[in-house]
């Protein structure tokens, strides 16, 4: 885990880095940085809520938890510092963790394991988004190792 902690640190700091200054205010990933997402599917398994912020117009640090558990990670956004620019393609590193539950005289232990999405994300300039994924999914006991996720939410206006 302390690799995977060291490889998102610096993935953060190169982008905030290597971001160039001059992107126009046109860009609705600058303009509205703070989302809330109601999510199908995804690293808690059948459905979540989660919080989400743009740090740069390519970073995004979600976090989020639901029926089956919680998770947070961070994904890059390949064009997203283009302005004008509400669709956007991604891919993503997220830790997530199951504890030990039961349903219908199962019992499940805890897990930790990854989710890596590839996606695709409609961020409205008004601040509607949509977005979809398909992940690998690396966790012990999983029956498949390819999981999705359907998004929809609201990003608040920073201005």
């Amino acid at each position: 885990m302390p690799k995977i902690t060291i490889f998102l640190t610096l993935l953060i700091s190169i982008n905030l880095l290597a971001q160039d200054i001059s992107v126009e205010n046109s860009n609705p990933r600058i303009n509205n940085r703070f989302g809330i997402n109601a999510n199908l599917g995804g690293p808690s398994l059948i459905l979540s809520f989660s919080l989400d912020y743009f740090f740069t117009p390519n970073v995004n640090v979600e976090a989020g938890a639901g029926i089956f558990g919680y998770y947070g990670g961070v994904k890059y956004h390949i064009n997203g510092n283009k302005p004008e620019t509400n669709w956007t393609p991604y891919v993503g590193l997220y830790l997530m963790h199951i504890p030990e539950f039961t349903f219908i005289n199962t019992t499940t232990k805890k897990r930790n394991g990854l989710y890596i999405p590839l996606g695709l994300q409609y961020l409205s300039n008004n601040g509607f988004t949509f977005g979809t994924e398909i992940a690998g999914l690396v966790l012990s006991d999983a029956k498949t190792p390819v999981w999705g996720t359907i998004k929809i939410g609201y990003h608040f206006s920073s201005k």
